[in-house]
């Protein structure tokens, strides 16, 4: 299960830079995270400044 990114989300993109594998892209008005790429790595979580992102 991978990392998401809940209603929270400002679209700052401030966890964007810190994907190692680009899964976050934006889509309306928040970001999301391609499940299907994503390597629950956790880097973005300390990144984002709302706590938009959810751990699996």
């Amino acid at each position: 299960m991978a990392y998401s990114i809940n209603d929270n989300c400002t679209n700052c993109a401030a966890c964007v830079p810190v994907c190692p594998v680009d899964c976050i892209s934006e889509e309306g008005d928040k970001h999301v995270i391609d499940a299907d790429t994503c390597i629950d790595c956790g880097a973005c979580v300390p990144e984002c400044p709302v706590d938009a992102i959810d751990e699996p």
